[in-house]
């Protein structure tokens, strides 16, 4: 593939449809600080707004402005200069000594601070990074000249209003005009944006900083600080827009607290949310203090109302466990009915999927693919449907609504639809692959798929089954959407499908439950275990 020549505008034009969309969407909730950040921007000459465009999509905040050299920006010195003199860059900042340990070559650096000559830079980081000292960078006696762009907060928070996530960047854009992606059109006007509050835009990148946080700390195994970053996050009221974010985060959080033996204050943070698997670790950690009535009753509720399917596979594992230190009877639960193969095969380099291809004539390897593509093909009128608050920008395989319950609950009208036309399914199928082959879909993975192998495997069931399938599918797409056999087999008379299992290798739960749905709707399914010869 020849090299794409990225016109001089380039950069700066999707910045301009980024900053024009945000404008019109959420001019009335920007801080004073964003609306005046624009209006310097648009009155920049061309290479400097480049310039500044280059900066922020680079690895800052620092730029030794003698190495810069962009073939859009002419002449790098006067664009650095408009830059500065507009407020949007700083020249000669005020900086911590490891930021110039960062930004230096090594042998620099080792000069500066008067180093051995064989010490490495992440040395030097390390001996710099508690330093709390602040000053300029000539008066560190950096002598090159050193900019740093303003702004930052504005830009993260026009790509977050702009994406709804912090997630995607500019780079969505290169990926769609050299035609490595399509999309979907769908509406994007003032009717479909995420955020109606400035608070909701500053909350999300609050969460998004704690997160962040704790990832750091992950990485690192510090949990000295873990307690505060807890307080911090029991502060925040996310709200309903938020909420899923912040309890997934306060989830993560209490998990670590648990395993950690801070089990009151774990407690206290699973107790604020339902999302799983906050009930589950609750029960847990009342286990763990011999509050087994307490564990009881949290498990009925659990029996009573599950919330996902991993709620119920809990439930059963976990019950008798509390029942024994009550003297309670032993709850006996029936034991689906698996199907199994076992072959006995020459190792080789192959993947066990793969061996097994070879044993089942006309079987194809995609696990979650293949369904979830009939599932994409079928329901993408429902996927793409016009709803408010869940198309925030262009490159969307999906909406944002789409791993929510919410999702099913604002297109019940849709799904009601489609389930009355079954008898189309397949025309659907055929008309989606060829209209819309190449667009994302959150679905459908075109490169892995063809025409023929959906077909096969759409018409090898009855629409009756695979609505029950669908069905499913729909009551929990997040976690729902894997689990399905690794291989799919066409038969003469219809097909099946199935899980492959190495040596020493066991099912999971999601493809347990997978496997007792098919057993439930009538569409054969089996594990074949294979051991080495």
């Amino acid at each position: 593939m020849a090299p794409v020549e990225i016109p001089a505008n380039y950069y700066l034009n999707y910045f301009n449809q980024m900053i024009d969309l945000v404008l019109a969407r959420y001019q009335d909730i920007l801080p004073q600080q964003d609306l005046h950040f624009i209006s310097q921007f648009k009155g920049l000459s061309e290479p400097a707004q480049r310039l500044l465009i280059r900066f922020y999509i680079r690895k800052g905040p620092l730029f030794l402005t003698d190495t810069l050299a962009y073939k859009e920006v002419p002449d790098i010195g006067q664009a650095c200069a408009e830059l500065c003199s507009s407020g949007l860059s700083e020249e000669n900042p005020e900086v911590y000594c490891w930021q110039l340990v960062e930004l230096l070559p090594v042998a620099e650096s080792r000069s500066l601070l008067r180093a051995d000559k064989k010490i490495r830079k992440s040395e030097l980081l390390d001996q710099t990074y508690l330093d709390e000292e602040i000053k300029s960078c000539t008066d560190w006696g950096i002598k090159r000249p050193i900019i740093q762009p303003t702004g930052y907060e504005t830009y993260r928070r026009l790509q977050l209003l702009y994406f709804g996530n912090e997630q995607q960047t500019l780079t969505e854009f290169i990926l769609e005009d050299i035609g490595l992606f399509k999309y979907e059109p769908y509406p994007i006007d003032r009717d479909n944006r995420l955020f109606n509050k400035a608070k909701e835009v500053e909350t999300t990148l609050l969460i998004n900083d704690l997160a962040i946080e704790f990832a750091e700390m992950s990485l690192a195994k510090d949990w000295q600080q873990i307690e505060v970053l807890a307080e911090q996050v029991l502060k925040i009221q996310p709200g309903r827009l938020l909420l899923n974010r912040w309890s997934r985060l306060a989830n993560r959080i209490a998990y670590r607290l648990e395993q950690l033996g801070e089990l009151e204050l774990a407690y206290r943070i699973f107790s604020t949310n339902h999302q799983p698997p906050s009930r589950e670790r609750r029960t847990r950690i009342l286990f763990k203090q011999q509050a087994y009535q307490a564990a009881k009753k949290l498990l009925e509720e659990i029996h009573q109302q599950p919330i996902s399917e991993d709620e119920t596979t809990f439930y059963r594992r976990f019950i008798n466990k509390v029942h024994k230190p009550l003297g309670l009877a032993t709850v006996k639960f029936a034991k689906p009915h698996i199907s199994e193969t076992h072959l006995q095969l020459a190792r080789t380099d192959q993947r066990v999927e793969e061996l097994a291809c070879d044993q089942f004539p006309g079987a194809v390897w995609l696990e979650n693919s293949l369904p979830l593509a009939v599932f994409g093909l079928v329901f993408w009128q429902v996927i793409f449907a016009d709803k408010p608050g869940v198309w925030h920008h262009p490159f969307q395989s999906g909406p944002s609504d789409l791993y929510r319950s919410e999702f099913s609950e604002a297109r019940s009208e849709e799904i009601a639809s489609l389930f009355n036309r079954q008898a189309q399914w397949l025309e659907i199928i055929q008309t989606h692959w060829a209209a819309k082959h190449g667009i994302r879909n959150a679905f459908v993975h075109w490169s892995v798929l063809t025409a023929d192998t959906i077909i096969h495997c759409y018409t090898a069931f009855h629409p009756d089954q695979w609505a029950e399938l669908f069905r499913h599918l729909l009551l929990d797409i997040r976690n729902h959407r894997s689990g399905f056999p690794d291989l799919f087999q066409r038969q003469e008379q219809g097909g099946r499908f199935i899980e492959v299992k190495g040596p020493g290798d066991k099912l999971q739960d999601n493809q347990k439950q997978w496997l007792a749905v098919f057993e439930r709707i009538g569409i054969p399914a089996e594990v074949c275990y294979i051991q080495y010869l």
